[in-house]
């Protein structure tokens, strides 16, 4: 298993510094795309839609809502939304850990899972997109969010298995624990100080720790959050794609709450967005 995953993560890492660092904007932007299509047939095997043909008129749907992002990415709203995700992936970390959530089979609720699925799906890709339009900045700063969620994850992995002995939230991920958590959350002050001495942003060096280390804190939250859809569709993984690492949703669980918690991030330390 930890062979698979490092094998796929050596053919995968290399592959995204090329796409993010060299690719124009409508090249990257046609490869986002792809990604958030695929993350979301998978979601809609995640929320029990077992038609073929249902699944796809939903990926065309979501489709046409990435093709209308890409027309008014630049409106004043925009912004407003993503701070709104931001807002509401803090709340969501906070419902995680709360102990409240209650894993149940969810045949009524399959139409609003699917929608809050496709909404979380578009907040990323704008988020993303937004990101790497950044003049002179953009490429870079982007690559710097998937590396810091990237070292987060894997700190929280090698150190839960190290040291967890405390569950994080055992009635929605049994295999997480609070020592990983703590894990991930040190590992985003290596970053963040790589942030800080690279002069992308400037901003005072806590607001740019503060802002990786939240950062950090809400993507466990959307990996959290996808946790809860597996488990109430009695799966282990959204899908097979990526060796070792499951389906692409599996991949970027935690970049769909980083990613918007981060850019609204960067408009409050003030770069224009």
């Amino acid at each position: 298993m930890l062979l698979s995953r490092l094998v796929t993560a050596l053919i995968l890492v290399p592959l995204v510094f090329l796409a993010v660092l060299k690719l124009t904007e409508g090249w990257f932007t046609l490869l986002l795309d792809l990604v958030v299509l695929a993350a979301c047939w998978e979601l809609t095997r995640l929320a029990g839609l077992k038609s073929v043909n249902l699944r796809l008129l939903t990926v065309l749907i979501m489709g046409v809502v990435l093709y209308f992002l890409y027309v008014l990415e630049n409106e004043p709203w925009t912004s407003g939304f993503l701070q709104l995700l931001a807002a509401w992936w803090l709340l969501n970390l906070v419902i995680m850990l709360s102990g409240r959530i209650r894993i149940a089979p969810f045949e009524g609720r399959r139409p609003l899972r699917l929608l809050i699925g496709m909404l979380f799906l578009a907040g990323a890709w704008l988020a993303l997109a937004k990101l790497h339009a950044l003049p002179e900045v953009g490429p870079e700063l982007m690559m710097f969010l998937l590396v810091l969620v990237w070292i987060a994850d894997s700190a929280a992995y090698f150190s839960g298995r190290a040291l967890g002995r405390h569950k994080l939230a055992p009635a929605i991920s049994p295999g997480k624990t609070v020592e990983g958590a703590i894990g991930a959350l040190a590992s985003a002050v290596i970053p963040a100080g790589f942030l800080v001495w690279s002069g992308w942003v400037q901003a005072p060096a806590w607001m740019l720790v503060l802002l990786c280390i939240l950062t950090v804190a809400v993507s466990i939250g959307g990996d959290l959050w996808e946790s809860v859809l597996k488990r109430e569709r009695g799966v282990k993984d959204s899908g097979t794609i990526l060796p070792g690492h499951g389906g692409v949703l599996d991949r970027i669980d935690s970049q769909i709450a980083a990613s918007p918690f981060f850019v609204a991030g960067l408009a409050v330390v003030g770069v224009p967005l």
